[in-house]
């Protein structure tokens, strides 16, 4: 059994609730017991990488791997054993080349989670609860050593927020299967 601690960035109080609310929901998806609570450790202020513009709107927004350092480094000056889970209603954005046609084309795309063994990021950009809350248990799925689908099976699908929609509300039997062996065994992530 683990907790994780949740840590929002650039967040006003008010919201703590309701992502702690989120999480709480997100574990529902999990085996009872697996997951033991939240331990919501604070707001920190981060100086955003670059600016853009989404519908219209000027946006301050992360860089992908630079975030993930900061996050592992509050980690570490904080002392702190459990998952930390990093949320923010700003945008995470990655960066990557591809060949394509015979020459490099960069594409700029959104992440809105990623969770190790140790750190994660939660990004609620333009996502509301409900979608915010599947986001989270897709991502701690991976936490506990789940892999994506590539159909549109369960939670663990590959392309969640912009493929087909999910055939299961949840996750499928055989990534039940190991979360349940994962938890009877005590080897949890």
């Amino acid at each position: 059994m683990q907790s994780l601690d949740l840590l929002t960035i650039n967040d006003e109080p008010s919201n703590k609730e309701d992502l702690v609310e989120i999480m709480w929901r997100a574990f529902r998806y999990f085996p009872e017991g697996l997951w033991t609570g939240v331990n919501y450790v604070g707001n920190v202020n981060v100086e955003h990488d670059l600016e853009i513009e989404s519908n219209e709107e000027v946006h301050g927004a992360f860089i992908f791997s630079r975030l993930v350092r900061k996050v592992r480094k509050m980690k570490r000056c904080r002392r702190i054993e459990n998952l930390l889970l990093a949320v923010t209603h700003d945008p995470v954005i990655i960066m990557y080349h591809r060949f394509e046609l015979e020459k490099f084309k960069r594409i700029i795309d959104l992440v809105h989670d990623y969770v190790s063994n140790d750190v994660g990021i939660l990004s609620l950009f333009n996502i509301d609860e409900q979608v915010g809350t599947k986001i989270a248990a897709h991502g701690l799925g991976h936490n506990q050593g789940l892999a994506h689908h590539t159909e549109p099976i369960d939670l663990m699908y590959v392309r969640l927020l912009k493929g087909n929609p999910i055939k299961i509300d949840g996750f499928c039997i055989e990534c039940k299967k190991k979360l349940k062996n994962k938890k009877e065994k005590g080897t949890l992530s």
